[in-house]
Order: structure tokens, then C-alpha cells, then sequence
């Protein structure tokens, strides 16, 4: 039976806590930056992951020491818990209806860079030392699929139990004028040239926001929740502060 999903979890230290209240969004890092190495590999073309922006969070209702261990410094941080759906949608042409980004925010001319793909949905991540899933074959005739490049990981993994949402995000050769607007991008990809950017923001869903829950981690030091405090107190007041459910159990 598919497992239903209507909260999503991420741990995060204070500084990223931050940076997500006063901004109001969610920061999409690239894939060649996460904490696994080997994704975004294929079989038979040069790594991807420089061009894929992820936002990762766990399923799991219940805390895990290892995700804390991880994922905040001395495990002193916090667990954003928050509903779905996190991002509001879009409808762009060509029957797109559930885009995380507008029409106008697909092309950032300025910048040099193209968003070719963002579907508003997080997807569930599978977990295998399976070689032809986790490298698989992506090129196909007009170009390359990266629909199964970045939903699988290693076994090693599977403690994170996690989802996650996508950008595919590629620069473009302001230079090149083409009816095929694929010819701007398709030669950079080819040369491995990345993005100009590292990361990319997707502003939260109001509702979502206003209802966020913030789970103390277990080694918090008195400080760090007040400046926990101090952060909710200005930018998210109706957010709800939780005590860590296994504080007291570490040292």
C-alpha cells in the first residue's frame, strides 16, 4: 500500500533555520553538493548532478538520532516540521498545472540560466545497491531523460527515509539564436560547463508557513533556544516550539 504523506520533516542547524524564516523559503541545493557522492551518475553520459537542485526531507514522523547526528552540528538544531502541500503551484503552457515556478522565473536571461524542469510534488526516494537503477541509462533520441536520475540511493541511505523535491536548472548560451531553444543549453551540458548558480529559492505556501512546528534537538544549549526563540518571536509567531522527544536520553 503507497504510504500517505501529508507532513515532511527537515533537520537543519540554527544559521539554515534562519536564513528559512526571514526568507520565507526553502533553499534548493545542487546535487553535486549532497552528502552522496555518486548521484546523479550514469551509465552512459558525464554526471548530472550539477545541474539538478534538490530539497530533501524525511518522512519519518518519530525522531532519529542518526538524521540529528547528521544533519545538526553536535546536535544542536532543529526539526521543521511543516504540512503539505509546502510550495504553492502553477499553471505554465503547454499543459503544465503543477509547476513549483511561475512562466516568467522558467528563464533568467540575465543570469544565464534555464528551468527545465520543477514539478511540484516530492517525490519518495527509493532505496538499492542495484547498479542499473542508481547509474542508469538517460540519453534518449532529442536529448537526455532524467526522470530516474535522482530517485534512487543506496541502501546506506535508507535511514533517512526521504523525499525530496526537484529542479533541473542548465545555463544557456546567450549567444545562440535558435528557434530551438534546446540549442542554447544542449552544447554547455555537453561540455560540462554548470549552472551559474548554486542554489535557488522556492517560497513556502503562507498557510504552511504560519502552521510550521519546530522540534528543539536533544543537545540544545540554553543560548541556542533562545536565539530559537528570539528567530520565531520575529519572523513566524504562530510557529509552535516542541522539546526534543529524547531529550534527556543522550549525552
Amino acid at each position: 500500500m503507497p504510504e500517505t504523506v501529508d507532513k515532511l520533516y527537515h533537520y537543519t542547524d540554527i544559521n539554515s533555520l534562519a536564513l528559512i524564516l526571514k526568507s520565507k523559503s526553502i533553499r534548493f541545493g545542487r546535487l553535486d553538493k549532497v552528502n552522496d557522492p555518486t548521484e546523479g551518475q550514469s551509465s552512459d553520459f558525464h554526471s548530472m548532478a550539477p545541474y539538478i537542485f534538490i530539497s530533501s526531507w524525511t518522512a519519518n514522523q518519530f525522531e532519529d538520532l542518526a538524521l540529528w547526528n547528521m544533519y545538526t552540528p553536535l546536535m544542536r538544531g532543529v526539526r521543521i516540521e511543516i504540512d503539505l502541500p509546502i510550495f504553492a503551484s502553477f499553471s505554465i503552457p503547454k499543459n503544465i498545472t503543477n509547476s513549483l515556478v511561475n512562466a516568467v522565473e522558467y528563464l533568467n536571461f540575465e543570469q544565464g540560466y534555464f528551468i527545465v524542469g520543477a514539478e511540484n510534488k516530492p517525490t519518495k526516494i527509493i532505496y538499492t545497491d542495484d547498479e542499473a537503477l542508481l547509474r542508469p541509462t538517460i540519453k534518449a533520441q532529442g536529448g537526455l531523460n532524467l526522470k530516474f536520475l535522482s530517485i534512487y540511493k543506496r541502501l546506506i541511505w535508507q535511514v533517512e527515509r526521504e523525499y525530496r523535491y526537484q529542479l533541473n536548472i542548465v545555463p544557456i548560451d546567450k549567444n545562440i539564436q535558435s528557434t530551438d531553444f534546446a540549442d542554447t543549453y544542449s552544447s554547455l551540458i555537453k561540455a560540462e560547463t554548470p549552472p551559474p548558480i548554486d542554489n535557488y529559492l522556492i517560497r513556502i505556501r503562507k498557510k504552511a508557513f504560519h502552521s510550521m512546528k519546530i522540534r528543539l534537538s536533544p543537545k540544545l544549549l540554553p543560548g541556542d533556544r533562545i536565539i530559537v526563540e528570539s528567530l520565531i518571536k520575529s519572523f513566524n509567531p504562530t510557529a509552535v516550539i516542541e522539546d526534543s522527544a529524547v531529550y534527556g536520553f543522550i549525552r
